[in-house]
């Protein structure tokens, strides 16, 4: 069977192609750029196109049985909300309208949790929509079009892997390196509940999705278990061999503060500040979904707790160059 993976050059796209080549898969990697042969122990095919052009990709679709849309633009300072609407929806539903034109036996969409929001703990699947940003928008709006191009012609499975991390994760190795150094500082309580996944998790919970009947045209959280953001804090803080640093001025004040160093630094520097809102919300607010869905459609159990998590992410880190 021949699974098509995009953003497959991406952190959990990495991660996903590799968990689909241990199990037997034959797998279709599109990425922006070439692959190098030495990036996965086996042999893949290798697509070379940007998600603007994903057009490009029909004549490749007759030999594809599943695919698996991970490729997304995430949330960065700076960028215009058309190219988010570009990348993240637009894209996105031409690939579906193409899975329905091919009768491609499943479409997989890799969303998130940020679509219900921020500020949840325990999130059903069920929750309203309340995006907050441009990314969960345009996220929310990749959903509603995978639902409204698939249903009734193909079977689809939406799934939201909640606050993952671990190998290949290179945006984190910022946060592990300033909790190293000591200039991280935790401002609010801690008390807010976090969700780290560990990436093998996540590429679990897609493993028991593919051609699984019961996750057909269902929307199912992935993640791991809930921890106190102070606690997943002092996790990293031990395993690279430093302490956090909490000083809890309260959430008005930090936020205040923020403002006032993102403001400046946009004007001055025109990127976001070292600290800003997103970052103090994310801490500060709480953020977990429910798995009960996960578990009984899938049965799907998270393997990797914090500890064992925290660790293999920084030894890879470590290993790379980037502690």
């Amino acid at each position: 069977m021949r699974v098509l993976v995009t953003g497959a050059t991406g952190f959990i796209g990495k991660n996903m192609v590799e968990g689909l080549l241990k199990n037997g898969y034959e797998v279709t990697c599109v990425s922006r750029r070439k692959i190098a042969k030495d990036t996965f122990k086996k042999p893949v095919k290798n697509i070379v196109l940007d998600l603007q052009e994903i057009e490009k990709i029909e004549k490749y679709m007759e030999d594809i049985d599943v695919i698996i849309h991970i490729a997304a633009q995430l949330g960065h300072y700076g960028i215009p909300y058309q190219y988010y609407y570009q990348v993240n929806y637009l894209a996105t539903a031409k690939l579906a309208k193409l899975a329905v034109k091919y009768d491609i036996k499943q479409f997989i969409l890799c969303s998130a949790p940020f679509v219900v929001g921020l500020g949840g703990r325990n999130t059903k699947e069920e929750e309203p929509y309340s995006p907050a940003d441009a990314y969960s928008e345009t996220k929310m709006l990749a959903e509603l079009g995978v639902i409204h191009i698939c249903e009734g012609k193909i079977p689809y499975t939406i799934l939201r892997p909640s606050y993952v991390y671990g190998k290949e994760d290179v945006r984190r190795t910022a946060l592990y390196r300033s909790i190293k150094k000591k200039y991280f500082v935790l401002t609010t309580s801690g008390k807010a509940y976090l969700q780290p996944t560990y990436v093998s998790d996540i590429v679990d919970g897609f493993l028991l999705a593919i051609l699984n009947k019961k996750a057909y045209n269902e929307i199912i959280n992935l993640g791991g278990e809930e921890c106190l953001a102070k606690e997943y804090l002092e996790c990293i803080a031990r395993h690279v061999n430093s302490k956090l640093i909490h000083i809890n001025i309260g959430y008005p004040l930090s936020i205040f503060i923020a403002n006032i160093v993102d403001y400046i630094s946009k004007k001055i520097l025109h990127k976001a500040g070292f600290v800003n809102r997103g970052r103090i919300d994310f801490f500060a607010k709480d953020h977990s979904c429910n798995l009960d869905k996960a578990k009984k459609l899938l049965g799907y159990q998270p393997k990797v707790n914090l500890e064992k998590g925290i660790r293999m992410s920084i030894q890879w880190s470590k290993q790379n160059g980037y502690l």
